[in-house]
C-alpha cells in the first residue's frame, strides 16, 4: 500500500505539473528590446535575459529552436529563447529606420511573420519578401496592396502641443494554412489617450506566391500584434492595454487579461512549445499506476 500511495502522489505532482502548464504561453519582444514569455490567461510577463538592446518587428521560430525577429536596421535577428541573447544572422536588404539619422524610406524594414517553415517579411510600403531564415538575405515577392505607412515612424507630429505622435499597428500572422496580415494607421493624442485614424483597422488574406492581399474583414484599431496559439488568435490590444482572442470571421476581440506593464508594447509575439516530455511523463506514471493498481485489486 505505501508503494502505491508513492506512486499516487508522483502522478499527482507530474499531472499537476502538466496543468500548469496548460495556459497559452508565448514568447515575445516589447518596443524597448524586453524580451521573456507571457501567459496569456494572466497577462504576467516574465523577463528571460538582460534585453535585446533594440527594436525589432515581429517574432517566429528558427532553426534549431532560435527565434527570429527583424531588427529596425534592417538586420535579420536570431534570438536564444533559453538566454535571451541575439546575434545577427544577415542583412536582408531592407532599409535602416533605427536611428534619428537613418533614411527611413519606404523600403525600410518592417516585420516579419510566418507560415509553416517559410519567413516572410514586409516593408514600410507593405510589400511582401521571403526570407532565409539561414542567411537573412530578403526576395521581394510583390506589393500587398495594403496601405503603405502613411509617415515616417520615427517622427512626432511637428507643432502638436499637446504631444500627439504617429502611431500604426501592423503583424504578419498563420491561420488555417494561410498567411494573413492586420494594418491600421494614426494619431495618439495622449491627453484624451485616443487615436484618430488615418487608416481605418483591416485585416488582410495574403497570397505568399505573388504578394497580394485580400481585404478579410474590419477589426479593433490598435492590435499591435497577432499570434496564432493552437488555432486560437491572440492579440496585443495596445490602446487598453489587454491580451484578446480574434475572431477572423467578422474581425470581432474577447477579452482575455490585462498585459503587464513591464513589457511595454508588444512588437512581437510566438507561441512557447508545449512541454510534451511533460505529458508522457505523466502517461507513463499513469500506466505505473494502473498496472501497481491491478496488482494489489487481483491478491
Amino acid at each position: 500500500m505505501i508503494l502505491w500511495q508513492k506512486v499516487a502522489l508522483a502522478l499527482t505532482l507530474a499531472t499537476s505539473t502538466v496543468a500548469a502548464y496548460a495556459d497559452a504561453v508565448v514568447y515575445v519582444v516589447g518596443d524597448s528590446g524586453q524580451f521573456g514569455t507571457i501567459n496569456l490567461s494572466t497577462g504576467s510577463f516574465t523577463p528571460i535575459g538582460p534585453g535585446l538592446g533594440a527594436g525589432s518587428g515581429g517574432l517566429v521560430r528558427g532553426p534549431g529552436g532560435s527565434l527570429l525577429s527583424l531588427g529596425f536596421d534592417g538586420n535579420l535577428n536570431s534570438i536564444n529563447p533559453a538566454t535571451g541573447v541575439m546575434s545577427t544572422v544577415g542583412a536582408t536588404g531592407l532599409g535602416d529606420c533605427s536611428l534619428p539619422t537613418s533614411a527611413c524610406g519606404p523600403n525600410s524594414a518592417n516585420l516579419v511573420g510566418q507560415l509553416g517553415a517559410s519567413v516572410f517579411a514586409t516593408d514600410l510600403a507593405n510589400n511582401l519578401y521571403s526570407i532565409n531564415p539561414v542567411t537573412g538575405a530578403a526576395t521581394l515577392i510583390g506589393p500587398t496592396g495594403i496601405p503603405a505607412v502613411p509617415f515616417t515612424p520615427k517622427s512626432g507630429v511637428p507643432g502638436d502641443p499637446d504631444g500627439s505622435f504617429y502611431i500604426y499597428d501592423e503583424s504578419l500572422f498563420d491561420f488555417g494554412g494561410n498567411l494573413y496580415a492586420n494594418m491600421d494607421a494614426g494619431i495618439f493624442d495622449p491627453v484624451t489617450f485616443t487615436p484618430t485614424s488615418l487608416i481605418d483597422p483591416n485585416i488582410y488574406r495574403i497570397d505568399t506566391l505573388t504578394g497580394a492581399a485580400t481585404l478579410v474583414t474590419a477589426t479593433d484599431f490598435g492590435l499591435g500584434t497577432i499570434t496564432n496559439v493552437n488555432g486560437t488568435l491572440y492579440a496585443f490590444d495596445l490602446p487598453i492595454s489587454s491580451i484578446v482572442t480574434l475572431n477572423l470571421a467578422d474581425g470581432s476581440t474577447t477579452f482575455v487579461s490585462s498585459t503587464d506593464p513591464a513589457v511595454g508594447l508588444v512588437g512581437g509575439a510566438s507561441p512557447v512549445p508545449e512541454p510534451g516530455s511533460l505529458v508522457l511523463v505523466g502517461s507513463g506514471l499513469a500506466a505505473i499506476a494502473a498496472g501497481v493498481r491491478r496488482r494489489f485489486s487481483i491478491r
